[in-house]
């Protein structure tokens, strides 16, 4: 069926239209088919969603058009958050985000949110200092371990629709690391901003996680006796002010032994009091921006899991690296540790023109450090 007669009206994945006060639903069959989702009310959809989708090209099962992709993240999202409903539970859901994403558009026609970025990177924080960081992110009750003072900085970055590397790299280099180096899986652009960031790169993309370990791996064996390990992703904003590093080598490390310390805290593991909290469960929300005790990372590096987690049959070895990593350190017994409000701001994926495809439920940080100390 060709985009020019295939109409709202006779789209065979159309069900059971109805009414609401908002205008017009109907059930999507293809949400349902490609998800596996038991109860239709999750698969329904806006008569303009549907009409957008009558102007892209025909969706199947296997080729998603960017609308029906849109829709499909915003579901899975829902149903990971939910932990999970009846024909679709959270692990398949998570999966599904990530196929979706694939799918989106090139270019979004709404650029809210890259404007969004611009915006929040444009305003100048330099001048907080680690008391009012400290104000609204009370220290750790203890400290241990061997004080921070070498870092060894790495920022992750593959080819995105809608760039934010430029806006990671600068948050960093405000925070007060003048050198992270940047690790780009296959054809990546790197901002003029940034051009002179030391850079190992690799044409030929081998995968989120495969990259995430080499990249580790490599940041080691170049910094062999830093402190501490700091691998970023490029969807990661920073507050821009050296008063991070000076608070981050103030409480490093929370605990004696191997440790590990996510600066990013999803909206799923966001706490009422406001501190640094240990997760008593296996971390899986966000990669974002992990903080390793050099104990910690030769553990990691070492460990048979990542040979087993690259292993798994078809594309299920490329990606998920903070499963990976929480179940390294619950196997390990290496606590991980978190902030509240969190240190970065998350500011992938991108916008669709049904504005669901972004940042957004649990990997958002709800609060954000940087919108308290610019309210403040």
């Amino acid at each position: 069926m060709s985009n020019t007669c295939r109409t709202v009206e006779n789209c065979r994945f159309r069900d059971d239209p109805f009414e609401t006060d908002c205008g017009e639903n109907a059930t999507c069959r293809l949400l349902i088919e490609v998800s596996g989702i038991k109860d239709a009310a999750h698969a329904q959809v806006s008569r303009d969603a549907c009409q957008a989708c009558c102007e892209s090209f025909d969706p199947t099962t296997v080729d998603l058009n960017p609308i029906v992709a849109s829709c499909l993240y915003s579901l899975c999202e829902k149903v990971a958050d939910a932990g999970g409903v009846d024909g679709l539970d959270e692990h398949r859901a998570l999966e599904l985000v990530q196929w979706a994403e694939k799918s989106l558009p090139a270019v979004a026609p709404d650029e809210d949110d890259g404007a969004d970025i611009v915006r929040r990177t444009a305003i100048d924080v330099s001048h907080v200092n680690i008391d009012e960081i400290s104000r609204h992110l009370p220290t750790p009750a203890r400290r241990g371990g061997n004080h921070v003072r070498d870092w060894a900085v790495g920022i992750t970055t593959a080819p995105r629709r809608i760039p934010t590397l430029g806006s990671c790299a600068e948050s960093i280099l405000h925070a007060g690391w003048p050198e992270p180096k940047l690790f780009v899986d296959g054809k990546t652009e790197i901002p003029e901003s940034i051009a002179t960031l030391e850079t190992s790169r690799r044409d030929s993309s081998i995968g989120a996680f495969p990259s995430y370990v080499v990249s580790l791996l490599e940041l080691y064996m170049q910094h062999p006796r830093a402190d501490a390990f700091m691998m970023v992703q490029d969807d990661a904003l920073m507050l821009g002010t050296p008063a991070t590093r000076d608070y981050l080598e103030k409480i490093l490390w929370p605990c004696d032994g191997p440790c590990i310390a996510s600066l990013y805290c999803s909206t799923r593991y966001s706490q009422i009091e406001h501190g640094w909290h240990q997760l008593d469960e296996p971390w899986v929300w966000g990669a974002v921006a992990f903080v390793f005790s050099r104990e910690a990372v030769k553990a990691l590096l070492t460990s048979p899991l990542l040979a087993t987690h690259r292993e798994q049959p078809e594309d299920k070895g490329l990606y998920r690296i903070d499963v990976l990593i929480g179940q390294f350190a619950e196997e390990e017994g290496i606590p991980i540790y978190y902030p509240t409000p969190s240190l970065v701001q998350h500011i992938g994926t991108i916008s669709t023109i049904w504005n669901t495809a972004r940042a957004v439920n649990s990997r958002h940080a709800r609060y954000f450090i940087g919108d308290l100390v610019r309210r403040a």
